[in-house]
């Protein structure tokens, strides 16, 4: 089947002009329970000029690493994200309610290389691992509108729409053709979570408020093997 008829028989959202927003997110607790904290590295960084750190599950993976630090293919929800420890798969879930950040943040977003649109993460509280895991499944899992995909190189719309067909034939994620044409499919092949990290390079690329370009981190993904 060619990309042009595949492209007719796909189903849009109706056009949207900002590129994300911000929806629901996991329930906060009626009671405010005490956030677990963990301790960010040694640095010899002033406290005039704070540097923020991202928890050790969220970051991508060093040179010396063979394995990601979170195990996750984001077309599954956040429930089937794993941690590895000494071989042993353990689920994400035990660390969901650890902060995302050192210090704590309340409003973080999200950019892409792989997508134009950014993905708003809030809590405030301080944003969890839940938060960010949560949001990023909840924001792929939206479909997409038509003027977004028409602004795609058409190099790039015929990988998206292969990944529409090869993730709808996929049993276990329960979608079907009708259900249309989602953001995880802009991903194509790279479904698998690889980390959140700072980039200021591209992420003033990306931001031009000033204000905002603290709260952006860069989220990347990985081709399964």
């Amino acid at each position: 089947m060619s990309s042009l008829s595949t492209h007719k028989r796909v189903r849009f959202s109706p056009d949207v002009k900002a590129a994300d927003d911000i929806d629901v997110r996991p329930p906060l607790p009626s009671t405010p329970r005490r956030v677990p904290t963990w301790s960010p590295p040694l640095s010899d960084t002033s406290l005039s000029d704070v540097e923020t750190f991202v928890h050790t599950v969220l970051l991508p993976r060093a040179a010396h690493q063979r394995h990601l630090n979170a195990i996750w293919d984001v077309r599954f929800d956040a429930s089937q994200a794993y941690t590895l420890a000494a071989n042993v798969l353990i689920p994400m879930s035990q660390h969901f309610e650890m902060l995302a950040t050192q210090p704590m943040m309340r409003r973080i977003q999200l950019i892409s290389r792989h997508f134009a649109w950014t993905i708003v993460v809030e809590n405030p509280n301080g944003v969890r691992l839940v938060d960010v895991l949560y949001r990023i499944h909840s924001s792929l899992r939206k479909t997409v509108a038509k003027n977004e995909f028409d602004v795609v190189p058409p190099i790039s719309q015929s990988e998206i729409l292969r990944a529409y067909q090869r993730n709808y034939s996929t049993s276990q994620l329960g979608r079907t053709r009708e259900d249309g044409l989602k953001r995880v499919d802009f991903l194509g092949k790279r479904t698998l979570f690889a980390g959140i990290q700072k980039d200021d390079s591209y992420i003033n690329s990306r931001v031009r408020d000033h204000a905002t370009r603290s709260e952006t981190f860069v989220l990347e993904f990985a081709t399964a093997a």
